[in-house]
Formats: C-alpha cells, sequence, structure tokens
C-alpha cells in the first residue's frame, strides 16, 4: 500500500487498498475511517500542496465504509501513531 503522511494534528497518513478501491485514514487518535476513493483521486491527494485541505475536501462529501468492509489488517492497525519529531 502506498502511504501518504498527512501533516495534522488529527490524522497521521492514508494508504490506498488498491484491491478493495478505498483510502485508509489513520487518525493520531488509533481511529482508522475507510473512504470510497479511485486511485485516480488519491494519487491528486499525493501530489498535492496542502494534503490536509485536499483530504477534507475529498472525505467531506462522502460517507465512511462501515466497519465491515474495512480491508483485511486494518484492526490491527488501530494503535496510536508514533508522534514526529
Amino acid at each position: 500500500m502506498n502511504e501518504i503522511p498527512i501533516e495534522s494534528k488529527q490524522i497521521g497518513f492514508v494508504e490506498y487498498d488498491r484491491e478493495r478501491s478505498c483510502m485508509i485514514a489513520h487518525f493520531t487518535t488509533g481511529e482508522v475511517r475507510v473512504y470510497s476513493v479511485s486511485w485516480e483521486e488519491y494519487s491528486v491527494l499525493g501530489s498535492s500542496a496542502n494534503k490536509y485541505d485536499c483530504f477534507v475536501r475529498m472525505t467531506s462529501s462522502r460517507p465512511q465504509r462501515q466497519p465491515a468492509d474495512q480491508p483485511a489488517g486494518a484492526e490491527r492497525k488501530q494503535m496510536p501513531i508514533r508522534q514526529r519529531r
């Protein structure tokens, strides 16, 4: 999976699951949210100068996928993310 760091106090990073065509957002609290996003949209996020604003625009109009739709392994990633120094 391709990880993109988000420069935000709330969001640690996002990654894309090509098999499920979804973006997985990892919050600094350990929460994980899954959004239906195309690879093309995710690529725009990766090249954006302001990744946080781009993320908010992408996700504000989309419902989250239900937890049952989380890709395998997402449960094990629900742990606090190391803070950058």
